[in-house]
């Protein structure tokens, strides 16, 4: 069973470009050379500290069988624990990476960010990627291992993410789809859900399409892109933004299937960000149709020097 399918690819970089500037290097894990330090680089010859390396991971997965992305207690499968053991079996010392984000249980990922520091500069990235594969269990990947400045932050650094929700929608449930689509049996109107997602367009307080658990003080998000698009028997959600709450994508889906089954009109969206209110909005669709496609950085905040270790 692939991890990416192919209703899952999009131009990452294209779309990024277009709406997100100077975040050309984002999403395929391409190192970009720069003249020195800079950015985050460390002239480790000025210092007393070892030299160490800062490695960007792309990874994917199918997160059916996980507890979600973050390292919980001992015996708990996560996809992090996974990458961390698979790392340090190869660099023979302990790893913790910091992802990009921390994907519920079930919850998908073909473009996960992650990052994590380490002293040994001898294992090329193209063998590190390689052996650490052949570590891992087929259900993840890490699909690019590149050097990144040593300020980089998977998180810390991103000035945004797409997501993609895929809606199965033929009257027969998919078994060979199960837990990587959620099925949809009944008749949506995809123009009116199209209508609906625009609305979302723009800075908002998205305070209305967070579940109840997400308690920070700033709600308010900018999504760049809402589509709502058909391709074959499934019916797609993208969502790309600047950050995003608690469960924001998933009840911004709920809200659109209720509208594209009848239930609402496309101004429904307007009465969400007006009133703040979860309870106008529609029930938290289930996780196994979500997909982080991509997390985006700017061009030089991936800067190495020239003499940095490649890619792999």
């Amino acid at each position: 069973m692939t991890i990416t399918s192919t209703v899952l690819s999009i131009h990452c970089l294209t779309a990024v470009n277009r709406i997100i500037p100077a975040t050309s290097a984002a999403c395929k894990g391409r190192q970009v050379l720069a003249g020195g330090a800079q950015n985050g680089n460390v002239d480790r010859t000025m210092t007393d500290s070892p030299p160490r390396r800062n490695i960007k991971l792309v990874v994917a997965y199918n997160g059916a069988a996980y507890h979600g992305w973050q390292r919980q207690a001992e015996g708990i499968d996560t996809v992090q624990a996974r990458i961390e053991d698979a790392a340090g079996a190869v660099l023979r010392h302990k790893v913790v990476v910091l992802g990009a984000g921390r994907t519920d249980a079930g919850v998908h990922a073909a473009g996960q960010v992650a990052n994590f520091y380490t002293s040994n500069l001898a294992v090329p990235l193209r063998g590190l990627r390689r052996a650490m594969n052949s570590r891992l269990p087929a259900d993840v990947a890490v699909v690019s291992a590149a050097p990144v400045p040593e300020g980089f932050h998977a998180s810390r650094s991103a000035v945004g993410k797409t997501y993609r929700y895929r809606i199965y929608v033929p009257p027969a449930r998919p078994p060979a789809l199960a837990a990587q689509v959620y099925h949809c049996w009944r008749p949506l109107d995809v123009e009116v859900m199209r209508a609906a997602a625009l609305r979302l367009l723009g800075r908002h307080d998205f305070v209305g399409f967070a579940t109840s658990a997400d308690q920070r003080d700033n709600t308010v998000r900018t999504v760049f892109r809402c589509d709502v698009a058909e391709a074959g028997t499934e019916v797609l959600v993208t969502v790309q933004g600047d950050g995003f709450l608690y469960n924001m994508v998933r009840n911004i889906v709920g809200t659109l299937i209720e509208i594209g089954r009848g239930r609402w009109g496309p101004e429904r969206i307007d009465r969400v960000l007006a009133t703040r209110d979860r309870r106008e909005a529609g029930p938290t669709a289930p996780p196994d149709g979500l997909y982080l496609v991509c997390v985006h950085y700017r061009s030089e905040d991936l800067l190495v020097p020239r003499n940095g270790t490649r890619q792999g």
